[in-house]
Parts: structure tokens; C-alpha cells; sequence
């Protein structure tokens, strides 16, 4: 009689991360928002205000409704392990099931921060990330399919020790604009250019940016809400100097 074995997700952990990285969002559009209010002349900030509060304050609503999904949905999924059988249930019901002894590749690595399972068969790929018991559970994979774990050590962190190198482009920048030899011998090294120059710099780091694939829909990740917001700002920033040359009036 073969006895089943159930693998739960580390749901606390998720919270944990998940509401830093929420913070995170909110904090840096605050901060990009605060900011180029100071640019916008005294007779003008009310009306900046009238359109940015309102979609801070919906964007926090969407951010807020997505957390408590998310952990609703980790919280309700298990896996299941019995016959030979690997079974991963979602909040729905819904089962994913895959024979083990149908495996042909067994990897652990760290996506987004956590530790991640992804078992491979001719016909798809099956991640499991964040399983509370995950090495249990990898040595039963391997027991009942003959395959031995590849570690994948690849680094797929957002921030990482050489991260500034990527931003002294800005940097330089910063120390031009406050150089007065510099800012006198070229006026376009103001506040508001450092500012636009920085949100630039941020947008092609974004862009660039390796990202794992993580064989599901990455339609909350981090790295989309950060392009996002930069590019809503970006194209503020630039209104603001059109506006400021007279430009739009013309």
C-alpha cells in the first residue's frame, strides 16, 4: 500500500517577501511622485496632484487586491505524492498531475528569491517554487524516478553587488550637475535633467535586465511594475520640460 505524502507551501515566507516587494513599488512611485511635484510651479500642483493621487491611490487598491490573492492562492495549494504519482493542486481544486517515472530532468534553483523545483518531461515543464519541505521532497523525486537534482547556481536577484556599476552613467552625472565649473559651462546640467537622466538609466537597467523563466504567467513580477512606473514618469517628466520651454503652447 503506498503511503501519500503532502508538501505544503511556505506561506509565510511568501507573505513576508511579497510585502516588502509591495512596499517597495509603492514607495519608489511616492518618492518619483514627491519629486517632480517640485517641479511643477506652485499654480500648477494642484491641478499635478488632481492626477496623480487618485492613481496612487488606485495603484495602491490593485497592489493591495493582488497581495491578498496571492497569498489566498498559496495558502489554499499543496502537492500531493502518492503511486508514483506527483499531484499539485491549486486553490480551485484544479490538479496538475505527472507520473515520476515519466521524468527526464530535475532541477533546483532560486527564482525571485525562493527555492524552486522544476521537473521537466517530454511533454511539459512543471515549476514548484517555495515548498516548505522541498529537499524531503526532492529526494523522493529522485528516489521513485532514478534521476539525480541538477543545481542551477545561476543568480537572478533584481539588486545585486554590481548593480551601482550600471548606474554610473548617473552617478557621473550627479557629480556634474553639482560641479559649478561644470553646471556653468553647461546650463543643461539642472536638477531636472539629473532626474530625467537617472529615470533613463533606470528604465534600460529594467529592460536589460535577465530574467529567469519561470513557465507561468509573469504578469505581477516586480521588474514589470518597475517599468511601468518609470515610464509613467518618464513621460510626465518630459511634459514638464515641454511645458516649461514653451514648446506645447506653441
Amino acid at each position: 500500500m503506498s503511503i501519500q505524502k503532502i508538501f505544503l507551501y511556505d506561506v509565510s515566507l511568501f507573505r513576508s517577501k511579497l510585502l516588502k516587494r509591495t512596499w517597495a513599488v509603492i514607495s519608489l512611485f511616492v518618492i518619483f511622485v514627491a519629486y517632480n511635484s517640485l517641479q511643477v510651479p506652485k499654480e500648477g500642483r494642484i491641478q499635478f496632484f488632481t492626477i496623480f493621487v487618485p492613481l496612487l491611490v488606485l495603484f495602491f487598491w490593485f497592489l493591495r487586491k493582488n497581495f491578498l490573492k496571492q497569498v489566498e492562492i498559496l495558502s489554499s495549494g499543496r502537492i500531493e505524492i502518492e503511486g508514483g504519482s506527483l499531484k499539485q493542486f491549486d486553490s480551485n481544486g484544479n490538479c496538475a498531475s505527472l507520473r515520476m517515472k515519466d521524468l527526464e530532468l530535475i532541477t533546483t534553483d532560486k527564482f525571485r528569491g525562493y527555492n524552486r523545483i522544476v521537473l521537466e518531461t517530454k511533454e511539459k515543464i512543471y515549476p514548484l517554487v517555495n515548498i516548505e519541505n522541498q529537499e524531503e521532497l526532492v529526494s523522493l523525486l529522485e528516489k521513485e524516478s532514478g534521476l539525480k537534482r541538477i543545481n542551477d547556481l545561476t543568480e537572478d536577484r533584481m539588486w545585486t553587488i554590481k548593480t551601482p556599476l550600471y548606474f554610473l552613467p548617473s552617478i557621473l552625472v550627479l557629480i556634474a550637475t553639482y560641479l559649478p565649473m561644470l553646471r556653468e559651462k553647461f546650463p543643461i546640467l539642472t536638477n531636472e535633467f539629473l532626474g530625467l537622466f537617472f529615470n533613463v538609466n533606470l528604465i534600460i537597467y529594467l529592460l536589460y535586465l535577465p530574467e529567469k523563466q519561470n513557465h507561468t504567467i509573469s504578469q505581477f513580477s516586480l521588474k514589470r511594475r518597475m517599468i511601468f512606473i518609470s515610464l509613467v514618469v518618464f513621460f510626465f517628466q518630459v511634459y514638464i520640460q515641454l511645458d516649461k520651454s514653451g514648446w506645447l503652447k506653441n
